[in-house]
């Protein structure tokens, strides 16, 4: 790749854009899985990640992707850092190197990427010219919880029965207030992503219980002034999401999936979602908030969720950024064969084996799970065994069917549980 197309890859997975004021716990979760962005890369890409990557890593992505890894520079800091990446850059005196590229591609287009990408004069991706106010405002709102149902309901798009509360005390009125007509409440932080300060009331908690709990989530973030989403906890037979791609001809098709969660919490997805009545509906939905999106100015990927209950369905958020499926997809892609449908599935699950990140490795190997001329094949995406004892793991194939028996295998192989 020469230097006039080569990019540089920000793995800014820790913003303000996703959750204000991150977390300690949060922040250090999010820079821990940031060496997944190898994944992306090609030779004389740059990518500049918020956690170290081990030889051992590096070597196993370089293996599936045939990358050599002294082909791609890796900025990194020593340790995890849950800061921005373009602290990482500072930090390592780096700015020349990333300059020394065309192209910067943040995970989230947020402030401090676009002056990083001002201060070492590259393009940022896919756009022709450099965002306006305009529309960095449309990627913050649009990332709140608040924002994106006033934008879904003015587009006459289903949204759960529910409201904003400011502070936490209206939060505490206004709880009560709703449980009065519904039978259970799910809250949410306005401005927050994976589940991070989301609870469930029920409306034989009673008003100590309720307040017990929102004081509790007001500790975890003193500080907090985006307020708060609270929204009728609706029984969803299934999450599906569809992601898509905005450039200047429009909304594009990217995939589809149904969403895996604990505890409200996303962990990881099924592609392609499966079929239903409901599914072209919430694509539907999607592509009209890719419109929206597109007069706004913005350009790249985003996706919409939503759950179904019988044959009815309600949009729940936006995620306009990259997502974890992103670069998930366009490995399906580089791994597929061309012409053919990738199916796929991720997820992130604790093991009982007491294996590191190279003996895992290893043992997928000797179980057949990393051949790439069988049915399926299972990756494990990052080595985050030391910050939370978690695998990441990708499981893509040519059918579901096939997929499926992979990833059973591969939960044997890891003792997932």
């Amino acid at each position: 790749m020469s230097a006039g197309s080569a990019r540089v890859y920000l793995a800014n997975l820790v913003n303000t854009v996703m959750i204000e004021q991150p977390p300690p716990g949060y922040a250090r979760a999010m820079a821990a899985v940031t060496p997944r962005k190898l994944w992306l890369a090609e030779p004389g890409d740059c990518v500049v990640t918020l956690a170290p990557c081990s030889g051992a890593f590096r070597d196993y992505v370089a293996g599936v992707t045939r990358t050599p890894p002294d082909s791609v520079d890796l900025i990194a800091p020593r340790e995890v850092m849950p800061v921005h990446p373009a602290d990482v850059v500072a930090e390592r005196d780096a700015l020349t190197r990333v300059g020394s590229r065309a192209v910067l591609v943040p995970f989230v287009l947020d402030p401090p990427a676009l002056d990083l990408a001002d201060r070492a004069g590259l393009s940022v991706h896919p756009y022709h010219r450099r965002p306006g106010p305009r529309t960095v405002e449309a990627v913050q709102v649009m990332n709140t919880k608040a924002g994106f149902r006033a934008v879904a309901a003015g587009l006459g798009l289903p949204v759960a029965d529910g409201g904003f509360s400011a502070t936490a005390a209206d939060l505490t009125r206004d709880v009560v207030g709703f449980l009065r007509d519904h039978p259970n409440v799910i809250v949410k932080v306005n401005r927050s992503s994976n589940g991070h300060g989301t609870f469930v009331c029920e409306a034989g908690d009673g008003r100590a219980v309720i307040e017990q709990r929102i004081a509790r989530s007001v500790a975890e973030a003193p500080a907090r002034r985006c307020g708060w989403v609270y929204e009728e906890f609706l029984a969803f037979e299934s999450m599906p999401s569809v992601e898509l791609f905005v450039d200047d001809s429009g909304v594009h098709d990217f995939y589809t999936c149904d969403q895996r969660t604990r505890n409200n919490a996303w962990t990881g997805m099924v592609t392609p979602a499966a079929a239903s009545p409901v599914l072209p509906r919430l694509a539907d939905a999607a592509a009209r908030i890719g419109a929206w999106l597109h007069t706004a100015g913005f350009r790249g990927y985003f996706d919409v969720d939503g759950g179904v209950v019988g044959s009815a369905y309600v949009v729940t958020e936006a995620n306009v950024r990259r997502t974890g499926g992103t670069y998930l997809h366009q490995l399906a892609s580089r791994l597929t064969p061309a012409g053919t449908t990738a199916h796929w599935r991720a997820d992130v699950r604790a093991g009982a084996t007491g294996m590191d990140f190279a003996a895992a490795v290893t043992a997928v190997r000797r179980a057949g799970l990393d051949d790439a001329t069988a049915p399926a094949r299972a990756l494990l995406t990052v080595d985050t065994l030391a910050v939370d004892g978690k695998w990441r793991y990708f499981v893509v194939g040519g059918s579901d069917t096939a997929v499926a028996e992979a990833e059973r295998i591969l939960a044997d192989v890891l003792g997932l549980e």
